[in-house]
């Protein structure tokens, strides 16, 4: 009885560390990845708005810097130009990219295939669709998780070692008390047997 009492305890109290620590590491991620998000689609609503706007040296940038490139498309949504960190030559594989914009929809998505995440503005001339690249973010999120993951790991391991010792601090009593009273239901048999036998 006192060996399934220390058990639930046990379970009790690591069942709340599990939902606790799950609830906190699943926040962090989650919040991570719309901050992530959100700076990647700031970056881009600034690039669409203007491609390229230099910093003085020692100015700080407006927006996280991340690797983007910008198509310019004119009224029937061919190519005009290319410009960015990327090669931009092959003008079949641009138009199928801008394609698969169109059928994503949308004024700011992502193209999971590619990898991408776009934003698309209205220009004089046409349209404008700036595009930035997601592996970093991703990679971040990844390193992220399996570092919740090893946390979450360490922390379910030494909570489980302090509930142990707990439970044997908290059901102590009870188990001084189970032994004082079968003691004395013990004594007080052996007790009536001899009256009861003579």
């Amino acid at each position: 009885m006192i060996r399934r009492l220390r058990l639930k305890f046990i379970c009790v109290n690591m069942l709340i560390v599990t939902v606790m620590l799950t609830t906190v590491f699943a926040m962090v991620c989650h919040l991570t990845r719309l901050g992530l998000e959100a700076q990647s689609i700031s970056m881009l609503q600034s690039v669409a708005a203007e491609p390229f706007q230099p910093n003085r040296p020692g100015d700080p940038p407006e927006w996280v810097q991340l690797p983007f490139f910008v198509l310019d498309l004119d009224k029937d949504g061919n190519v005009t130009s290319a410009v960015g960190y990327y090669d931009l030559t092959n003008n079949d594989d641009l138009q199928a990219l801008i394609s698969d914009v169109d059928s994503a929809g949308g004024r700011v998505g992502v193209l999971s295939d590619y990898g991408l995440r776009y934003c698309r503005s209205v220009t004089p001339h046409g349209e404008r669709v700036a595009f930035a690249d997601m592996s970093s973010e991703q990679a971040t999120l990844a390193n992220l998780i399996k570092t919740c993951l090893l946390i979450g790991a360490l922390c379910f391991a030494i909570f489980l070692l302090i509930s142990w010792l707990l439970a044997r601090w908290a059901v102590k009593p009870v188990e001084t008390a189970w032994q004082q009273q079968r003691q004395f239901v013990a004594d007080a048999s052996h007790e009536l047997k001899t009256p009861l036998t003579v």
